[in-house]
């Protein structure tokens, strides 16, 4: 089983992390693949509204960092998303 587990704190300690980790660790104790991506660490922008994947893409035409993030998430069968509330 594929995992991908998307990070968006800022710290690399932050409680969010900690839950996350914990979730992957069993994972893949359990078999799993995890795939784990630490948002601030990556070089990525937002979306740009130019509509191609939408009208002539399957996916989005920025080749920055997200684009590992995206097709992690699109072919994983398990996706954990954490993220601090301030």
């Amino acid at each position: 089983m594929q995992v991908a587990c998307v990070l968006g704190s800022p710290r690399p300690g932050s409680n969010s992390s900690a839950l996350a980790k914990r979730f992957c660790d069993s994972a893949t104790t359990l078999g799993a693949t995890v795939e784990t991506f630490v948002l601030n660490k990556l070089a990525y922008r937002g979306c740009q509204a130019c509509m191609v994947c939408k009208t002539k893409l399957d996916r989005c035409v920025l080749d920055d960092d997200l684009t590992a993030v995206l097709e992690a998430i699109r072919t994983a069968a398990l996706v954990v998303l954490a993220s601090p509330v301030y």
